[in-house]
């Protein structure tokens, strides 16, 4: 990684800005509430199990929709396949059914890039709609919003952008989240006055290219000067990285060993120093 070079920072929102998880209870919850009432006992054992890592859906995976299975691929290319029990298909079974590579999306190929999408395809699975599941989720982050949702900020994360903004290099935030609410919880922060650009309802990751080919044009700054920051490999690392970008993979479940970037940490607070020393 050559920080040297950075003239533009991009950021995630939701597990990057911030590390809260307790949300993703509130979520879980709002979905269970608008399923068959038959089906939410096991819903919540599953979620549970999934808290755990004892489930087969699980960050890291991806989620056939219209198949109803869990596969394991890379780039497109399924090596794996589970059914909902775990129960794994045969290997001639899995070449049978994924010969070409899959393109996740926000329809029916989910990446289970982050927490949000595993209660979010459990209900899928139990048969909740696409409108019911984005009612559960805009009812989350309404709670969010409120004052009875506290959120704990990243020591010295206010202070390194700030730095960086005032050593010259833009700072731009991209979220998939919508705008009302993204920007209470950036106010929340302490970030709201922090960036360049913000562009919500990205629609990552079948958007993240456009997105950031827009901010190319905008800033006139070519792809080896941008430094791509998030937790969500698919949505925000292989993207950025396939196109010229430096990235910074903050990978705190350690799925991502050997995935595609240029620096891998755990935690926001370990890439800090990328952000501060960013154009020097």
């Amino acid at each position: 990684m050559d920080l040297s070079r950075v003239n533009l920072i991009v950021y995630d929102l939701d597990g990057t800005l911030y590390e809260d998880t307790h949300h993703f209870d509130y979520y879980a919850n709002e979905l269970k509430k608008r399923l068959p009432e038959d089906v939410q006992a096991k819903f919540q054992a599953e979620y549970d199990a999934a808290l755990e890592d004892k489930h087969p859906l699980r960050i890291g995976r991806t989620y056939d929709a219209n198949r109803d299975l869990i596969l394991v691929q890379l780039k497109g290319d399924v090596s794996e396949a589970f059914h909902w029990d775990g129960t794994p298909l045969p290997k001639e079974e899995v070449e049978r059914l994924y010969p070409e590579k899959v393109t996740v999306n926000l329809e029916d190929m989910f990446s289970i890039g982050d927490m949000w999408w595993v209660p979010g395809c459990m209900a899928r699975h139990y048969g909740l709609t696409d409108a019911g599941t984005s009612e559960a989720f805009l009812a989350t982050r309404e709670f969010m919003m409120g004052p009875d949702f506290h959120m704990n900020r990243i020591p010295g994360l206010i202070e390194a952008i700030s730095a960086s903004r005032a050593g010259g290099v833009k700072q731009v935030l991209v979220t998939n989240s919508p705008e009302v609410d993204s920007t209470k919880i950036l106010e929340k922060l302490g970030l709201l006055d922090s960036f360049d650009l913000k562009v919500f309802t990205a629609r990552k990751p079948s958007g993240t290219k456009g997105v950031f080919a827009r901010i190319k044009e905008q800033f006139d700054l070519p792809y080896e000067g941008f430094l791509s920051v998030g937790d969500n490999w698919v949505n925000e690392i292989l993207p950025a990285f396939e196109l010229g970008c430096q990235t910074v993979y903050i990978d705190p479940h350690g799925i991502g060993k050997g995935w595609e970037c240029d620096e891998r940490v755990t935690s926001m607070e370990q890439a800090l120093p990328f952000i501060t020393n960013a154009g020097k």
